[in-house]
C-alpha cells in the first residue's frame, strides 16, 4: 500500500511540474521527485515481501517510514498551494489594490517560500536517511528487485491454493447445480467435438477452485478424458514454466515418462511438443486463478482444437476476461443463500453442527456480514469454534471484526486470499477502493457521487480524449469486474449504484487504519486516529482537534452536528478537499468555510442551510457544489468566480410528479455570468431568458443540462447553443408553463452522444432529430400532448431502456410492435386521459422489467402481457374498474406470470396485491420518479 501512496504523490508532482512550474521555481521539487522515484521499485518488492513474511518487522518498519515521508511531502505541497491561493485572493481587486498588494504581499510570499524550502530540505534529508537505512540493513534480499517469478504470495499463496482443493465434501454446500452444469458441459463431447473453454468467475473466496476441484475429480469426468492436467497460474508467471508443468501433469495423468530434454526447451519447443502430444487425445485442463487474458493467450496456442472434445476450465476473478468466451460458456458463481450459509457456518463453529439458542442472534449477524462468501463463512466459523460459547465473547468478536481481520492469525487465510485481489490493483484503484469504505456498512453508493469524490481527491489519472469523470467510470467498471465492488442491481436501478461486500469493507477498513489512510467512526469510539487523512463519522461527531490538521476528506452520515461545532472543526482543517455534510441538521455555514482554499467538493444536500456566503468565490478550487434538498433559493454572485467548478446541483422536490402538477421541482436561481464557467459539466438548473439561451453555448464541456422557463421564442437560439455541446449526455428542457410550446425542431444536429432526453412541455410534433440519436437509453415526454402516436418514431431507437410518457399523447391506443423496444426495461405510461387500449405484440419488449400504468382512467384493455415474459412488476394506479375486473377474472391467465402485480387503491390510500405469488415489499421509488430518471445523487 505504501507504493500506492508514493505512486499517487509522484503523479501529483509530475502534474505540478508540468502545469504549475512557475509556482515551484526555486523550491527544488525535482530533486525530491527523483529521490522518491528511485525508491518506488524497492517499495513494490517490499510490499510483496510483506505479504510473504508477515512478521518481518524490519520490512514493515521501513515501508511505514516511506509512507510517512510520502505523506509529509504531500502535506508540504498542499500547504504551499494553500498559501499561494490565499495570497492570490488578497492580490485580486482594482489597479490600486493590486499595486499595494504586490508591495505588501511580496515579503510574505518570500517568507512562505523560505519556510517551505526549509521543510523540503529537511524532508530531503529524511528521504536520504531512509534510503541509506535500506542499504545499510539489506532489508531486501540481493537481486529480489528483478525476481520475475515472484508470485506476490510465495509458498503461502501456493498453500492457500492447495487448501482450496482439499476441502472435504462435508464442508461444501450450495454448489450442486453449478457442479452438474460443468460436468454436463465437459462430457458432451459427442455433441460438441470442438475445444470448449468454460470460465468460472467470481470474487475471491466464492469457492471457484473448490467447485472446479470437485468437478475435475468426479469419476464421470476422469473416465471421459484420455488425459488431464491442473495448472495454477500466479499473478506473475513464466510462460515456459507453465507449459513445462502442463507437460509434466499430462504425462503423469497417463503414467507416461516425461520426454527427455523438457527442462531445457524454450517456449516454442514445449508448445510444439504439447500440440503433438494432444493432437489425437480428448483432454481436460484446468487453469486455476488466471488474472488476465495474456496468460491465456500464451497457453491456448499449445492446446489444439483437434475435434476430439477437448475442454479447458478456467477460474478467474476477472469478469471481463471470462465474458470474452461467450455468455453460454461462463459460469458466474453466486453467493450462498441464507440457509446454506448458516448451515455451513454452524458446521464449522459447533462440534455438533447445531447453534445454541443464546448464540443464534450473534451467529446470524456474523453470517449476514459474510454475505454468502463461503471462504469468509468457513474462516469466521472456524475462528468462533475456538471461542468460548458465551454471549459476551461472541459480541466482542462481532464488534471488532475489522481488527480481527487485520490482526488475528486465525483469519490470515481469508485476508491473504482477499489481499491477492487488492494487491493486483494499480495504485490509483487501491486508493479508490479504500475510499469506498468511508461509506456506512451496506450503503448503496451512487456511482456519480463516487466519481465526483474520487475526482475531487485527485485519485484519477488523465487519459487523452476522456474527462476525469469518464476515466473514473472506467475505474468503477474495473473494480466490479475484479469483484471488489458489486452493482446494486435491482428492478428499479440499472447499475446506477454500487456497494462493497461487508467482508471486503472490513478488509479495506483494516488496511486503511494500518496505513493511516482512512478512519471510520461509527459512534462507538471517542478518539480518532490522528494520522488518518480521510475520515467519515456516522451518527455522532467525536472531538476533532488541531492534531487532525492534515485531514483531506470529512464525510458525515446521519450526525447531529451543529453549526457551532462545525466552526470548530473547519478551523483546524485548512487542507480539506472534500466536505460532505449531506443530511446534517445544520442551518448556517461558519465563516471558516471560505478559508478552505483547497476544497474541491462541498455537499449541503438535504441540510437546513438557507444561504451560501457571498464570499464563496474564495473557494477557487471547488469542483462540485451540491445543494439539492437544502433551503437555498439563490446562488450568490460569488459562484461565478469559481472557475474550476464542474458540477452544480440545485433542485429540491416540492411536489410529486404523480400529483399531475406541471412544476414539481424548485431550483436555486443562478446569477448572471454563470455561463462563463467554462469547466462546467453538470448544470442543474438554470432559468432561460434571451441572454441565457445564447450564452449557454459557451459551456461546451457540459455533460448534463437542465434548463427551465423556456419560452417558444427561445427555441432557435437554444438549439444553436445545444449544437455546440458535442459531449452532452443528458438534456432536460422545461417550458415556462404547461401550455407553452417547446420549439426545438431547429436542433438539426443534436449532440450525438446524448443518452437521456427529457422534455417538459407541449410539442406540436415529436422532433424528427430524435430518431437519429442512436445512443439514447432514456426518454421522457411530459405534458407533450401529442396528436400523433410517439411510438412510431421512438421504436427506431435501438438502445432505449427507459421510456416515460406523462400526459404525452392524446390518442386512444398505443401499440408496441413486434421486434421493437427490444432493450426496454422500464416503461411508465401516466396521465393519458383518453387512452383506452395498450397492445403488446409478440416479440416486443423482450427485456421489460417494470411497467407502470398510472392515472389512465379510461384504460380498459391491456393486451399481450403474456408475451412480456421478463416482466417483474406491473404497478397500476387509477385505471378503470373494468381493467381491474378483467385482471382478476377472465384475463388472469395473461397476468399470472408476473411476480409482483400491484394496484394502488386511492380510496384506502394503500397498495393491494393482485397476485398470490407476490412475496417482496413494494420497491422503493415505485410511486415517485423524476422525468424518466430515478432520483439520483
Amino acid at each position: 500500500m505504501a507504493n500506492a501512496a508514493l505512486g499517487f504523490l509522484l503523479q501529483t508532482l509530475r502534474y505540478l511540474a508540468e502545469r504549475e512550474a512557475s509556482l515551484f521555481r526555486g523550491l527544488k521539487i525535482e530533486e525530491i521527485q527523483l529521490e522518491l522515484e528511485s525508491m518506488l521499485s524497492f517499495l513494490k518488492v517490499a510490499d510483496r515481501r510483506k505479504i510473504r513474511e508477515m512478521d518481518d518487522d524490519g520490512v514493515q518498519t521501513w515501508v511505514g517510514q516511506v509512507r510517512e515521508i510520502t505523506y509529509k511531502v504531500e502535506d508540504v505541497i498542499d500547504k504551499y498551494m494553500y498559501h499561494v491561493a490565499e495570497l492570490q485572493l488578497q492580490a485580486d481587486g482594482g489597479l490600486l489594490q493590486r499595486t499595494l498588494s504586490k508591495t505588501l504581499l511580496l515579503p510574505k510570499r518570500y517568507s512562505h517560500n523560505r519556510k517551505i524550502a526549509s521543510e523540503l530540505q529537511t524532508i530531503k534529508s529524511e528521504i536520504h536517511e531512509i534510503s541509506e537505512r535500506y542499504k545499510r540493513y539489506c532489508l531486501l534480499e540481493e537481486g529480489s528487485t528483478s525476481n520475475t517469478n515472484d508470485d506476490g504470495g510465495g509458498e503461502n499463496w501456493q498453500h492457500l491454493r492447495q487448501q482450496a482443493r482439499l476441502i472435504p465434501d462435508v464442508d461444501i454446500v450450495g454448489i450442486e447445480e453449478s457442479k452438474n452444469f460443468l460436468i454436463k458441459r465437459l462430457t458432451e463431447s459427442d455433441q460438441v467435438p470442438e475445444r470448449v473453454v468454460l470460465p468460472v468467475v467470481g470474487m475471491g473466496g466464492l469457492g471457484k477452485t473448490t467447485l472446479v476441484t470437485k468437478v475435475y475429480n468426479h469419476s464421470k469426468v476422469k473416465s471421459h478424458f484420455d488425459c488431464h492436467a491442473w495448472i495454477t497460474i500466479s499473478q506473475t508467471y513464466k510462460v515456459d514454466e507453465l507449459l513445462r508443468n502442463l507437460m509434466k501433469e499430462l504425462c503423469k495423468s497417463t503414467n507416461e515418462p516425461i520426454p527427455n530434454g523438457v527442462a531445457e526447451m524454450d517456449t516454442i519447443e514445449i508448445s510444439e511438443m504439447l500440440i503433438s502430444y494432444l493432437q489425437t487425445k480428448r483432454y481436460v485442463i484446468v487453469l486455476d486463478d488466471v488474472w488476465n487474458a495474456i496468460a491465456w493467450q500464451h497457453i491456448q496456442l499449445a492446446l489444439p482444437d483437434n475435434g476430439c472434445g477437448g475442454r479447458v476450465m478456467i477460474t478467474t476473478r476477472m469478469d471481463d476476461f471470462a465474458s470474452s468466451f461467450g455468455v453460454g460458456n461462463v459460469l458466474r458463481l453466486g453467493h450462498l443463500g441464507n440457509d446454506d450459509a448458516f448451515v455451513l457456518f454452524c458446521s464449522k463453529a459447533f462440534s455438533n453442527k447445531s447453534c445454541p439458542l443464546h448464540l443464534k442472534p450473534y451467529a446470524e449477524r456474523l453470517v449476514q456480514k459474510c454475505e454468502g462468501l463461503p471462504l469468509a463463512i468457513v474462516t469466521i466459523g472456524g475462528l468462533m469454534a475456538m471461542k468460548e460459547k458465551s454471549s459476551l465473547e461472541w459480541s466482542m468478536v462481532e464488534a471488532s471484526l475489522s481488527w480481527q481481520l487485520g490482526n488475528n492469525k486465525d483469519l490470515g487465510g481469508l485476508k491473504n486470499i482477499l489481499l491477492l485481489s487488492f494487491n493486483d490493483l494499480p495504485y490509483n484503484l487501491k486508493y479508490c477502493f479504500l475510499y469506498c469504505s468511508l461509506f456506512p456498512e451496506d450503503c448503496l453508493i451512487t456511482q456519480k457521487r463516487l466519481i465526483r469524490l474520487w475526482v475531487a481527491q485527485g485519485f484519477i489519472q488523465e487519459r487523452r480524449g476522456l474527462t476525469l469523470e469518464e476515466v473514473a467510470a472506467d475505474y468503477i467498471k474495473d473494480l466490479v469486474c475484479r469483484g471488489m465492488l458489486q452493482y446494486a442491481e435491482s428492478a428499479l436501478r440499472f447499475k446506477k449504484k454500487v456497494r462493497m461486500h461487508d467482508v471486503l469493507r472490513e478488509l479495506a477498513i483494516s488496511i486503511g487504519q494500518e496505513e493511516n489512510f482512512c478512519y471510520i467512526n461509527d459512534g462507538k469510539e471517542e478518539t480518532l486516529n490522528k494520522k488518518a487523512r480521510y475520515l467519515s463519522m456516522c451518527r455522532s461527531v467525536v472531538n476533532i482537534g488541531p492534531s487532525n490538521c492534515h485531514l483531506r476528506s470529512l464525510m458525515l452520515f446521519k450526525t447531529e452536528i451543529t453549526s457551532l461545532s462545525l466552526r470548530g472543526i473547519l478551523s483546524s482543517f485548512k487542507l480539506l478537499r472534500v466536505l460532505d455534510l449531506e443530511d446534517s441538521p445544520i442551518k448556517s455555514l461558519p465563516d471558516e468555510l471560505v478559508e478552505l482554499f483547497n476544497l474541491r467538493y462541498l455537499s449541503l444536500r438535504n441540510t437546513n442551510v438557507e444561504e451560501l456566503p457571498e464570499s464563496i468565490g474564495r473557494l477557487q478550487n471547488l469542483q462540485t457544489l451540491d445543494i439539492r434538498g437544502s433551503k437555498i433559493n439563490i446562488l450568490p454572485r460569488g459562484v461565478k468566480k469559481l472557475k474550476k467548478l464542474r458540477h452544480i446541483y440545485t433542485y429540491r422536490r416540492h411536489q410529486s410528479l404523480l400529483t399531475g402538477n406541471f412544476s414539481h421541482y424548485k431550483f436555486a436561481q443562478a446569477p448572471d455570468g454563470i455561463c462563463n464557467l467554462k469547466c462546467l459539466q453538470t448544470l442543474e438548473r438554470i432559468g432561460a431568458n434571451n441572454e441565457i439561451v445564447k450564452e449557454i453555448g459557451n459551456l461546451t464541456q457540459l455533460r448534463k443540462l437542465t434548463i427551465e422557463k423556456v419560452e417558444r421564442n427561445h427555441g432557435v437560439e437554444l438549439c444553436a447553443s445545444l449544437r455546440k455541446m458535442e459531449g452532452l449526455r443528458l438534456l432536460n428542457v422545461i417550458s415556462t408553463r404547461e401550455e407553452e410550446i417547446l420549439n426545438i425542431e431547429a436542433l438539426s444536429s443534436p449532440p450525438t452522444h446524448l443518452e437521456t432526453l427529457i422534455l417538459h412541455g407541449r410539442l406540436e410534433r415529436l422532433p424528427l432529430w430524435i430518431v437519429s440519436l442512436q445512443n439514447l437509453t432514456s426518454v421522457a415526454l411530459h405534458w407533450s400532448q401529442l396528436n400523433e402516436d410517439p411510438l412510431s418514431s421512438l421504436q427506431a431507437l435501438p438502445n432505449l431502456m427507459i421510456l416515460y410518457l406523462t400526459e404525452a399523447y392524446v390518442g386512444k391506443e398505443l401499440c408496441f410492435r413486434c421486434r421493437h423496444f427490444l432493450q426496454l426495461k422500464e416503461l411508465c405510461i401516466a396521465q393519458l386521459a383518453q387512452l383506452n387500449k395498450i397492445k403488446f405484440e409478440e416479440e416486443s419488449m423482450s427485456c421489460i422489467h417494470l411497467l407502470f400504468l398510472f392515472d389512465c382512467p379510461n384504460l380498459k384493455n391491456v393486451e399481450g402481457t403474456q408475451y412480456l415474459t421478463s416482466l417483474q412488476l406491473l404497478f397500476l394506479k387509477e385505471v378503470s374498474g373494468e381493467l381491474l375486473g378483467k385482471i382478476r377474472g377472465d384475463e388472469w391467465v395473461d397476468f399470472q406470470h408476473i411476480p409482483q402485480l400491484l394496484n394502488f387503491n386511492s380510496t384506502k390510500g394503500a397498495y393491494e396485491r393482485l397476485h398470490q405469488v407476490f412475496h417482496t415489499q413494494v420497491p422503493s421509488g415505485a410511486q415517485d420518479y423524476q422525468g424518466g430518471r430515478r432520483k439520483g445523487r
